[in-house]
């Protein structure tokens, strides 16, 4: 049934308006790349090739967008490009046999920004420096660039700026006697009990607290969000004393309160979402796919009641910062045994390209000058709250053993939430055996 207020309309229309701007998009970044992207880089027809790129299903530009620039590149290039999607679990494995096989299996890989030191020091990947202009350096925010450096050099270029951000439903926020969302982690356990009190929905906060990477992002966001982080900057743990104990005891009271919905141990980032735009949570943090999910009605049960905005953050630390996140940033790079190197770079600097990057504006662009630009502001009304929220965020250690670290991290923040151990004690643990492997490397 049609809602009275009209959103279920709305959406729809907007969503058809959706679909033919996109094809519009299409035709015009054609223009734009034929006339800009040929000269600037390099992008002139050659003979018939094939490049294979693997790519994470789930990550912020969905399927269809990274199909949509290869396919572009196919025109400008004569190139066939062959792109694997995989879920984020399986990405890693597959990457890592790719780069002992004697002939690549893919030319470019989308590196996440914790592998940066993995694959640097095992030289899967080719540093980039040679091809990374000053100018192109001058135009992608420190923070964002510095993710994929390693050992002095770049190992990729930037091309998801990917981070965690706050989503609400305002409807549930009105129905519970509040004016509007939490900016206080203080603030939003209030919000939470209220709804939980007046049965306006039974498990206010969702999240993927699974055990997998996702958990230790979400730890990061909330150990920054009381004012620490997980690890210092020679990548040593210190998670293990205030703020990284505090966001731990926070997880757990939510799950004792029964504010918490108990799944969140077993969800993932795709169960969360679903979750949340199925109408049966309030609160969530997730990543910025999110946000036009959430708004499409063919999908979604919360167009026009859920909304975007800063993640809170403790009130011991609000007079400090006003927010605080986890980076997810995701770079190209190009595999050390491609035998098609040159056009392995000819593809990624197209996709990182400004020109591509303004005209798919659901996810935030690397480069700061389109970031800032009147057209990405206008096309985006989100782009001052995901500027402030990204000047905000926290890291995970770069350190080349990290998949062993997080393994470590996963699994004794999830006993902690299963009630298995007290928080402090199985941080502890946690740092004791990290500690240990990082000695060993």
């Amino acid at each position: 049934m049609a809602r009275c207020d009209g959103r279920v309309l709305i959406g729809e229309s907007a969503m058809r308006i959706r679909k033919e701007v996109s094809k519009v998009r299409k035709v015009i970044l054609l223009a734009l790349c034929v006339l800009a992207l040929v000269a600037s880089c390099g992008l002139g027809a050659s003979a018939a090739e094939t490049l294979n790129v693997i790519y994470m299903a789930q990550a912020g530009y969905q399927p269809d967008d990274i199909r949509d620039m290869a396919d572009l590149f196919e025109f400008l290039t004569d190139t066939k490009v062959n792109i694997t999607f995989v879920k984020y679990d399986e990405q890693h494995e597959k990457i890592v046999a790719s780069a002992v096989a004697p002939v690549a299996t893919y030319d470019v890989i989308l590196l996440d920004l914790i592998w940066t030191a993995e694959f640097a020091s095992k030289k899967m990947v080719i540093p980039l420096d040679d091809k990374i202009t000053p100018e192109m350096r001058k135009d992608i925010a420190p923070a964002i660039m510095d993710a994929f450096v390693f050992d002095g050099k770049t190992w990729a270029m930037p091309f998801l700026a990917n981070f965690q951000l706050f989503f609400y439903n305002a409807d549930m926020i009105k129905k519970a006697g509040f004016s509007g969302p939490p900016k206080t982690l203080e603030e939003m356990v209030e919000q939470m009990r209220v709804m939980k009190a007046k049965n306006i929905v039974k498990y206010p906060w969702t999240d993927s607290w699974n055990q997998k990477e996702g958990l230790v992002c979400e730890y990061v966001w909330l150990t920054g969000a009381f004012g620490g982080d997980t690890f210092d900057a020679n990548g040593n743990p210190i998670f293990n004393e205030g703020p990284g104990v505090k966001a731990l005891e926070f997880m757990v009271s939510l799950l004792k309160e029964g504010l918490a919905n108990p799944k969140c141990l077993t969800n993932d980032e795709t169960a969360a979402k679903d979750d949340f735009i199925s109408g049966n949570a309030a609160f969530t943090t997730n990543w910025t796919f999110q946000y036009a999910l959430m708004n499409d009605p063919a999908v979604s049960k919360v167009v026009g009641a859920g909304q975007m905005g800063l993640i809170p953050v403790a009130k011991a630390v609000a007079d400090k910062t006003k927010t605080a996140s986890v980076s997810g940033f995701q770079g190209a790079a190009i595999m050390a045994n491609s035998r098609k190197k040159d056009l392995a770079w000819k593809y990624v600097r197209f996709i990182t390209s400004p020109l591509v990057q303004r005209s798919y504006l659901q996810e935030m662009p690397v480069w700061t000058s389109v970031q800032k630009s009147a057209y990405a502001n206008m096309m985006d009304k989100t782009m001052a709250i995901k500027s402030e929220e990204i000047a905000a965020v926290h890291h995970r250690p770069k350190v080349p053993p990290y998949p062993e670290v997080s393994s470590i991290l996963q699994r004794y923040i999830h006993e902690a939430l299963q009630m298995k151990m007290e928080p402090k004690a199985a941080l502890d643990k946690a740092a004791e055996e990290i500690k240990a492997v990082l000695a060993r490397k």
